[in-house]
């Protein structure tokens, strides 16, 4: 290849690399939002969460002890899964906008954060 063909070349991949637009307006990764909880080992995964309100996510409990889901300190929770027994799957649905936190009427130890975007 002689050079001229070989800096032909080069340029036309560096113009094509080029023309992939502008990756600063991308939606980040998370950004459509969780679908699905998990509770193993007595943790909430992922944690934190992010959620799209109004979605009904689906918590599903992998530990024998059963667990909840419930908005800590809203009185009365705006969230709140109700107790998913051990091996079983139970849901949440986020309403409102804003960053919560979240625990476990059980195991009060259990904690997470999710947030809800529109």
């Amino acid at each position: 290849m002689t050079r001229h063909a070989l800096l032909a070349a080069l340029l036309g991949t560096a113009i094509l690399a080029g023309c992939g637009g502008d990756d600063t307006t991308a939606a980040p990764p998370d950004a459509a939002g969780t679908d699905s909880i998990r509770i193993a080992e007595f943790l909430y995964d992922p944690d934190p969460a992010t959620v799209k309100a109004g979605t009904k996510i689906s918590v599903t409990n992998a530990d024998d002890a059963p667990h909840t889901l419930t908005e800590e300190g809203g009185s009365p929770p705006s969230f709140d899964s109700d107790t998913i027994k051990g091996k079983a799957t139970g849901s949440v649905t986020f309403t409102t906008p804003g960053t919560f936190k979240y625990y476990c009427q059980f195991h009060p130890t259990m904690k997470g954060t999710v947030t809800v975007v529109k």
